[in-house]
């Protein structure tokens, strides 16, 4: 049978001259052609840069570049992908890979699960900038005397030995911290693992997981490679839960888990309280409120918890100046943490982690100063950006803001080439054309607000 291709719309009945991608085709000689384009022509009038691939239907920045045929647009990933799988085609056809390797080489994608095949991967675009305002990472690394007292610490620990398993003396200094028993608290490769840990555990029942829109990707990310279906419900005008919509969900779905950060990533917002509480109150599944950024607002559920039996809170060291240790807190009754600690990992949290953190707790002065520092600088950045014209701010109770603005990909780009790296949202709905800057010390917060307005006013 005759296939067109959806560029030049020419016939082909040669096995390795085209391939197909749903409703689309592209012959050998097209790919041939967008390839050079996109090499020789990136300034040109045919390429106009960032846009929606027609194969695998996701939006792209500037820097993920889009050719837009006139049926028919297609990214340089989806590109890459149809040329080796010509080139391969063509191997075969001449001989030189047997039909039977060939199968042999497929049958493991035939093996992944389709709502798997259809993610994207957690990614963040990653450039060299000397300021990295983009991971919502505090700027500030340890004073030199707690980094002294760290590293004697670390001088202690046994290489060759596992890790305390329960990580019993780090739980205990939180718990003396938190006004929570120990054995309330599950630590976690990072808040990540603890996400996956909470739906692998409870998602037993309606095997539905409900999400706002927009909130942090890793929610549905793991969900869905847990099997799970999510419902996402979108938020309201101003980025607040819309309760009727989530109390709609809630008696026709019946989740069994539903995650709520807190404040919110991207938007930085903090939910309204009483709507939260009254979501748990509805919900039969378990409610988890992710506070990864609530050292910047202020605000806990860690008094509800003796209330609320189906109530978790998640916690991270990652905001307040130690990303790479990679520990995430979780908060819960006794009976929820019995229940989690039955599927997670042994020594899942490495000794070297542990020693700095049970450090770093007993020295926490200076993180309460940094984080001080960071809520002085938000406030100060937000009132800058206020008076730059062309920019519409959110208020934040992170230590980031999110704004909108005019070709968010093209200041993206702007501000790469001024040394300074922001997080681009840039994509069909509500974060259409939003940026997200985290907030970085005073010299760097400078050199973003010089940069913006510079760009803006060229």
């Amino acid at each position: 049978m005759d296939i067109k291709c959806s560029f030049c719309e020419e016939s082909f009945k040669g096995h390795y001259r085209i391939v197909t991608r749903g409703s689309y085709a592209i012959c050998i000689d097209c790919v041939s052609i967008v390839k050079e384009i996109f090499i020789e022509f990136e300034t040109s009038e045919t390429y106009e840069g960032g846009g929606v691939c027609s194969i695998c239907g996701k939006h792209h920045s500037d820097f993920n570049k889009v050719f837009k045929g006139n049926k028919v647009h297609i990214c340089n990933a989806c590109l890459d992908e149809i040329e080796d799988e010509l080139g391969e085609m063509k191997m075969q056809e001449k001989g030189e890979i047997s039909v039977t390797e060939t199968n042999k080489r497929g049958d493991l994608s035939s093996r992944v699960r389709s709502d798997i095949a259809e993610l994207k991967a957690y990614s963040v675009p990653h450039y060299k900038c000397s300021v990295k305002l983009d991971g919502n990472e505090s700027p500030f690394d340890l004073p030199s005397d707690i980094r002294e007292k760290v590293q004697d610490k670390l001088s202690t620990v046994l290489l060759n030995r596992y890790p305390d398993p329960g990580a019993d003396v780090l739980r205990a200094k939180l718990g003396n911290m938190s006004g929570v028993q120990p054995d309330q608290i599950v630590l976690g490769n990072g808040s990540d693992e603890l996400i996956e840990m909470i739906i692998r555990a409870f998602a037993g029942g309606s095997g539905k997981v409900l999400i706002p829109v927009p909130t942090f990707s890793m929610y549905k990310l793991s969900a869905v490679t847990l099997g799970c279906e999510v419902i996402g419900a979108e938020l309201d005008r101003n980025f607040d839960l819309d309760l009727d919509l989530f109390r709609k969900h809630i008696e026709q779905d019946d989740p069994d888990v539903i995650f709520l950060a807190s404040p919110n990533n991207p938007t930085g917002n903090c939910f309204s309280r009483e709507k939260i509480i009254q979501i748990i109150e509805s919900a039969t599944g378990v409610v988890v409120v992710d506070e990864a950024y609530c050292d910047f607002s202020g605000v806990t559920f860690l008094d509800q918890l003796s209330d609320y039996p189906n109530l978790i809170i998640l916690r991270t060291m990652s905001k307040i100046g130690f990303a790479s240790l990679r520990l995430g807190m979780l908060y819960a009754s006794a009976e929820v943490t019995k229940t989690i600690n039955k599927i997670r990992l042994p020594y899942n949290i490495n000794s070297l982690s542990q020693a700095v953190a049970e450090t770093v707790l007993e020295n926490n002065e200076a993180l309460r100063s940094n984080i001080s520092t960071i809520i002085a600088e938000r406030r100060r950045v937000f009132e800058r950006m206020k008076i730059i014209p062309g920019i519409e701010l959110y208020a934040s109770d992170a230590n980031f803001i999110l704004f909108k603005i005019n070709n968010a990909d093209r200041i993206y780009k702007d501000l790469i080439e001024k040394d300074i790296l922001i997080r681009n949202f840039n994509s069909p709905g509500r974060l259409e054309n939003c940026m997200r800057v985290t907030i970085g010390t005073t010299e760097e917060n400078d050199a973003f607000l010089k940069a913006l307005t510079e760009i803006l006013s060229s």
